[in-house]
């Protein structure tokens, strides 16, 4: 089992509503770390006790790494509070990445779940990669997006930025450039729609599923996640064999 390692609070920035990028120093003994892992962020305030909390890396640096935090609860809060020079103590990596594959790429992301699509944007960025973002509302991370990527397009629920919508809607048009590969993350209703837009166009797809989790090491089985085994079907442990499926894997209902 990993052990947890302590990070200095290096930033703290608020850059949506509720939504905050938090840096931290990178310790060296996490020499390989893979977009699509998972971090286990200890967030207890002095006489206050919660949970860990899972949060997806968005960008690796030599020293230091990037989250993306949304502040949802009172645990997540304390994360978002705290300060520069703060220690954080952090279980990590966790979990198994993305598999960049094809020289064609589309990238799609729901909410916080652009987050874990940043560092795999910038792993790949030498390819062919199409970015399509979606947001209720106020959006976030598509200026550090265009970085990395040329084309970026961005669909909000209530039409403030970008095209109006889902970014499922980006799909069709985006399908014009014959994409070899999709990745994405987001709420379970987009993965599920991605999902069965590439079985109907031939497309390989890998998900980053947002399951609840508890421990984040695979000893609790909170995140629990259908997956297709054979003819048949098992659960497995979105935590230890997760959070990125194949999207050929993955079973969202009874009708999959």
């Amino acid at each position: 089992m990993k052990t947890s390692s302590l990070c200095k609070v290096l930033n703290t920035e608020r850059i949506a509503e509720d939504i905050y990028k938090i840096s931290v120093t990178r310790p060296v003994e996490w020499k390989e770390i893979k977009a699509g892992q998972f971090f286990h962020i200890k967030c207890s305030e002095e006489g206050k006790s919660y949970l860990r909390r899972p949060i997806s890396i968005c960008e690796v640096e030599a020293n230091q790494l990037r989250f993306i935090v949304r502040k949802s609860g009172k645990g997540t809060e304390a994360l978002c509070n705290r300060k520069v020079g703060d220690d954080l103590d952090i279980i990590g990596p966790l979990g198994n990445g993305f598999t960049p594959t094809g020289e064609k790429i589309l990238l799609v992301g729901g909410g916080i779940g652009t987050a874990p699509l940043v560092e795999l944007c910038k792993t790949i960025k030498a390819r062919e990669v199409k970015v399509l973002l979606g947001f209720r509302t106020e959006p976030y991370l598509v200026e550090t997006f265009k970085k990395y990527c040329s084309t970026v397009e961005v669909a909000t629920e209530d039409g403030s930025f970008g095209v109006k919508g889902y970014v499922t809607a980006l799909m069709e048009a985006a399908m014009e450039n014959s994409p070899e590969m999709i990745y994405a993350c987001g709420p379970e209703v987009m993965l599920k729609q991605i999902q069965q837009f590439g079985k109907e166009k031939g497309i390989p797809t890998q998900l980053a599923m947002e399951e609840r989790m508890a421990c984040g090491v695979g000893a609790c089985l909170v995140c629990s996640c259908k997956v297709k085994a054979g003819d048949d079907w098992d659960y497995v442990r979105t935590c230890k064999e997760g959070p990125v499926f194949w999207g050929e894997e993955v079973i969202f209902d009874e009708n999959n």
